[in-house]
Order: C-alpha cells, then structure tokens, then sequence
C-alpha cells in the first residue's frame, strides 16, 4: 500500500477540518430572510424583510440563537393599509394587518426601517425552521 507524503498530511487535516467546519455553520441569510419574513408578515401585506443586514449565530444544542439585524420596507403607507382594512372581506386578514400597524405604528410607502430580534432555529430534514419555545 502507497502511503501518502507527510508534507500532504497537514494540508489534508485542514481540508478535512474546514469541511466539517462548513457543515455546522448554521443558517444562512437567505434561510433567516425568510423565517423572518414569515414571522414579521407572512401574507407580504403591510412589511417586506428587505435585507438581512447581519447575522451572528451560535449553536446551544439541538437550538441555534441567531441575532439579526434587517431592514424592513414599507410598500405601501398607513392610510392605503387602513383604506384596505375597511374594505376586507375577512375579519381574520383586518385583524392581522391592524396588529403590524399597531406593532410598527405609522410608515409612509416606501420607507425602511432598521429591526432587529433574536430567533431559535432548528435545522430540520428540509431545511431551518423555528424552534419550539417553552
């Protein structure tokens, strides 16, 4: 049997750690992008999770605390939001968007707003999601 040159062992060690490395990195922005959008305003009508700003995740366990910094854009002002309240045939969808106005207050069209929270995540079969809390 060959064996390999000792001068190769430490550049395959560092290729083999960087590679284990890179399988517990955690959730990338584009999986917390949407996670958050989800839970900010999953129907699009009042808030879109523009960009994730920063990230800075760090794994307790089976759980992932991960700090985000975004930015939250506005599409559309208070009054168009409050005009389509009235006008909504359910009673469920008026509630859910009265409670971003109440959680975000007024906004003009347009405007962008700096937010940031901390989310549990857990990865599952398919992909990231929330973690149960207790």
């Amino acid at each position: 049997m060959k064996r390999l040159p000792t001068r190769l062992l430490p550049g395959l060690l560092l290729l083999v750690a960087w590679v284990l490395s890179a399988c517990s990195q955690g959730p990338g922005k584009a999986d917390v992008q949407a996670i958050l959008q989800e839970q900010v305003d999953p129907g699009v009508q009042v808030v879109i999770v523009e960009r994730i700003d920063r990230l800075n995740a760090a794994e307790r366990g089976d759980v992932w605390l991960v700090d985000v910094e975004a930015t939250l854009r506005f599409p559309r002002g208070l009054a168009d939001v409050a005009r389509d309240m009235r006008q909504a045939g359910s009673g469920h969808e008026a509630l859910g968007r009265l409670g971003l106005v109440l959680r975000f207050g007024e906004f003009e069209a347009g405007e962008t707003r700096p937010f940031q929270t901390r989310l549990k995540l857990i990865e599952g079969r398919d992909g990231w999601m929330r973690a149960q809390t207790d």
